[in-house]
Formats: C-alpha cells, sequence, structure tokens
C-alpha cells in the first residue's frame, strides 16, 4: 500500500493481491453468492488475470461482468479449486474439499493440491517422505505439488491430513466424462424470437463467428437457425450470450466449447489437435478450448494453466499421450503427432 498525491489530493493506492489471497478467503467461506465473489475480487484487489484467450468461453449467466471476475473464475474453476454454479443452485459457488489428484511421472508419484486450503495444511500433509512443492505461476493460485517415491506415501500423508485422494486422476475423469456428442452434454431449448438480438453462426471452416449468411450476402436472422440441420448459433443481446446447437434437424442448449467440437465432428480436421512427441504437449487453436471438464483433466497433469503461444494462436497443454488419445476420442477429433 502506498499514498500517492495527485492535483494536491491525497490517496491510498492499494497494490494488487495475488490469488492465493482470494482463495484463502473462499476457503474460510466455504461457499457463498456471485455477488460476494466479485465483491471480494474488488475489495482484495485481486491482480488482473490474462484474459486474452479467455473469449466466450464465460457462457452463462456472469458473461456479462468485467472481465476480471470471469479470468479469476475461470482460472478457479478450471484448476478444480472452486465450482461455480447456475443461480438456481443453493449457492453460486462452493470450495472443493481439499484433494490430492496424483499421477505417476517417470519413477516418482506426483500429488497436485487442489480446493481449499486451510491453515496449517502444509504442517499436516508436507512431512516425512512426502515432498511439498509451491510454485507461483501467472493467473492462478500458487500450483502445490506433492512428490514422493511411493504412492503409499502420498495416500498416507493425505489421509492423516484429512485430504481427499484421487488415483490417476487425469485419467479417471477422462473416462468418466461422456464424448461431446453424447445426448448427455446437451439439452432440448428454444431460442428467442423476439427482435433486439444479434445472430452469429460458427463457421467450422474459419473457427470463427460470422454475423452474415454465406449465401445471401445479408445479417443472420433466427430463422436461419431453425432452417438449419446442424450448426452452433450464438445470440447476443447486450450483456447476454446465449447457445444454441442445431443437430440432426433439432435445437439444444449446450455449452460454447461443447457446441464447437460437435459441429467440427464430421470435418476431421488434422490440424485442429496436434501433439509435439519431443515436449509432450497437446496444442488446440485458442478459439477451440476444450469443454470444461476435458481441459481440467488435461490440466492436472502439472497444476498449471495452459500456456498460450501468441506466435501460434494456440493452447499447450504438457500430458503425456495417453492423456491426449483419451481428450481426443472425447472431443472426436484425430491428433496430429509430430
Amino acid at each position: 500500500m502506498a499514498v500517492v498525491q495527485a492535483a494536491g489530493t491525497m490517496y491510498l493506492e492499494v497494490a494488487p493481491v495475488s490469488l492465493n489471497d482470494l482463495l484463502t478467503w473462499m476457503s474460510a467461506q466455504g461457499s457463498g453468492s456471485w455477488s460476494q465473489f466479485r465483491a471480494a475480487v474488488e475489495e482484495l484487489h485481486v491482480e488482473p488475470c490474462n484474459t486474452a484467450e479467455d473469449g466466450e468461453n464465460a457462457d452463462d449467466a456472469t458473461a456479462g461482468d468485467l472481465p476480471v471476475y470471469q479470468a479469476v473464475r475461470l482460472s478457479l474453476q478450471r484448476l478444480a479449486h472452486v465450482e461455480f454454479f447456475s443461480s438456481t443452485a443453493e449457492a453460486d459457488w462452493r470450495v472443493v474439499p481439499p484433494a490430492l489428484a496424483i499421477h505417476q511421472e517417470g519413477v516418482q508419484w506426483v500429488g497436485i493440491l487442489c480446493g481449499a486450503r486451510p491453515p496449517g495444511l502444509r504442517d499436516r500433509i508436507g512431512t516425512g517422505p512426502v515432498t511439498w512443492e509451491s510454485q507461483a505461476a501467472p493467473s492462478m493460485p500458487d500450483r502445490i505439488r506433492l512428490a514422493a517415491s511411493e504412492v503409499v506415501a502420498l495416500e498416507t500423508a493425505s489421509r492423516a491430513a484429512g485430504v481427499h485422494i484421487q488415483a490417476k486422476a487425469p485419467a479417471s475423469l477422462l473416462t468418466a466424462i461422456p464424448p461431446v456428442d453424447d445426448p448427455r452434454c446437451r439439452i432440448a431449448a428454444t431460442a428467442p424470437t423476439v427482435p433486439g438480438w444479434t445472430v452469429e453462426r460458427f463457421l467450422t471452416s474459419a473457427l470463427r463467428w460470422t454475423t452474415r449468411d454465406s449465401t445471401d450476402a445479408r445479417d443472420l436472422e433466427p430463422r436461419d437457425m431453425h432452417q438449419c440441420r446442424t450448426g452452433l448459433f450464438r445470440f447476443r443481446k447486450k450483456y447476454q450470450r446465449l447457445y444454441y446447437l442445431c443437430w440432426r434437424g433439432k435445437t439444444y442448449s449446450a455449452p460454447v466449447q461443447v457446441g464447437k467440437y460437435v459441429v467440427l465432428r464430421y470435418r476431421r480436421l488434422r490440424s485442429l489437435l496436434q501433439y509435439d512427441l519431443s515436449r509432450s504437449l497437446l496444442s488446440v487453436p485458442v478459439s477451440c478450448r476444450p469443454p470444461l471438464l476435458i481441459e481440467r483433466a488435461l490440466i492436472l497433469c502439472t497444476g498449471l494453466l495452459p500456456n498460450f503461444d501468441r506466435t501460434t494462436g494456440r493452447l499447450e497443454y504438457a500430458v503425456p499421450r495417453s492423456v491426449a488419445r483419451l481428450a481426443s476420442g472425447l472431443l472426436r477429433q484425430e491428433i496430429r503427432v509430430s
């Protein structure tokens, strides 16, 4: 905190705090409303997150809020620290109980600490044959990584500290998720018919949105969606964004990331998913970020958010090839291996 003088007026300049402080506050609260979350982000002066690669991914009631709220929420959610719900739930958010997502890296067993971070947790779990590693990273709370030569050491330390355990977490999560074209990933819905909405369609050939009809050179209208057999549409009005998937002549509501991969299913773009064997990196275009739970499984391999390569415009996830294959199956896309 610093005192700053401007135009003869003295005022306090409060330095931004890290997401560690916000996660500590949320851990103490346990759950709360979206307005409480926004107020905490504002009052704690949480440091801004990188929103360049987020774009439209906050496809729900919070999409119209300031980017910092979106970015913070999405970061915590992708890292499996906090779950956010619709306004119909008893609470708009809930901190996940402390959990250790365990997987094997070579001859070592590694656990990524997810969820709440109550006081004294490090003293209870980071002892004996278990090593505790804390790493600061942009746009997220510190990554806490535990390691041991034997998986039983991680399991014993976690149970003693009251921390939940998820063995082989990335693969276990991916094997429990339905593929993007599964009927459970969408619900029947009817798009708005009242005027005032801007209608856009996702172009699978260019991986971007357009407001223009490709044949008549005019603005898209709701009737264009009703006449479409397969396609992904976005309805925009002020701070609202609604997504509708046209699939086999019927209309559904679906998360935007799911909808994109559904309509891309039959294109089989070999450049969409790429895997670099030498660096163990899976990459996707920034406009085709994986759906939340699939991305969470990819992130749990390292406990770090994906790297955004501004040169290629792609998000990069450090994952084993076996995990990349599971993700590609759920996304209904082939991987180009290099």
